[in-house]
């Protein structure tokens, strides 16, 4: 008996450092935290550089140029309606994502130049579409995300033209997207349930990590480090990128 209740102490023990394992997995290190002089900003996107963020505001519909630490260094003559979405395109050029219109707009940072692209699919809720954008550069494929009713990741090809759709079922709504070359999948935030959440590349979970910020609507991914705008905190976070 004295034998048998030691092993059962020794399993338990085994079972709780486990779990205490899975925890501390799921937890991500906050380096950082700036205000950002943007109202509402709704997502996030960076320069091929690695040194320039970009946000677009879904109450001033406007397209910023920020700093790795948030602070405004250009408002664009631009105007667009309900941008929720934002990401780095080819040359010049962003990808911004126009939720109630179903659109996707290329603008041109030079010039102010913009053309819109009206993506062709069926959702619930007019104020529930296109909610993030990336671009992977590599196999040339666009990602938007459906926020919910459904929540979906669809892939475009350069002609704005939809490729394949999946649904996403691992969060309660999906507010951001970006293509991580680095390690070749997506990574998918939600606001509602307050989730970073590491995808493949057709939007199955890897791995997701639980944050403290309220709406978070905007993700990009640097080498170590992961950078989220908050809508409705103003502001920039960022945290170390889990190996």
């Amino acid at each position: 008996m004295k034998y048998l209740l030691l092993n059962i102490l020794i399993v338990l023990l085994i079972i709780l450092s486990c779990s205490k394992d899975v925890g501390i997995a799921n937890q991500l290190e906050t380096l950082s935290s700036y205000d950002i002089s943007v109202p509402e900003p709704s997502g996030l996107a960076i320069n091929s550089s690695g040194n320039i963020l970009y946000t677009v505001s879904d109450h001033t519909n406007k397209v910023y140029k920020l700093s790795m630490t948030g602070a405004v260094l250009h408002t664009y003559d631009f105007t667009g309606n309900d941008l929720e979405g934002i990401c780095n395109y080819t040359g010049e050029r962003l990808l911004l994502a126009q939720e109630r219109l179903k659109t996707v707009v290329e603008f041109t940072m030079a010039n102010n130049a913009h053309t819109d692209h009206v993506i062709d699919y069926e959702n619930g809720d007019s104020n529930s579409g296109i909610e993030g954008i990336t671009y992977n550069p590599t196999v040339k494929n666009i990602y938007i995300l459906n926020e919910k009713d459904p929540g979906k990741l669809i892939v475009l090809d350069t002609n704005f033209s939809i490729v394949s759709s999946y649904d996403l079922q691992f969060a309660s709504d999906y507010s951001g997207v970006f293509y991580d070359a680095t390690d070749n999948l997506l990574w998918i935030i939600s606001d509602q349930s307050q989730s970073i959440n590491k995808c493949s590349l057709i939007g199955e979970l890897i791995e997701s990590y639980k944050i403290g910020v309220t709406k978070p609507e905007g993700i990009v991914i640097t080498d170590d480090k992961i950078y989220i705008v908050s809508d409705s905190e103003e502001a920039l976070y960022i945290y170390s990128k889990p190996e």
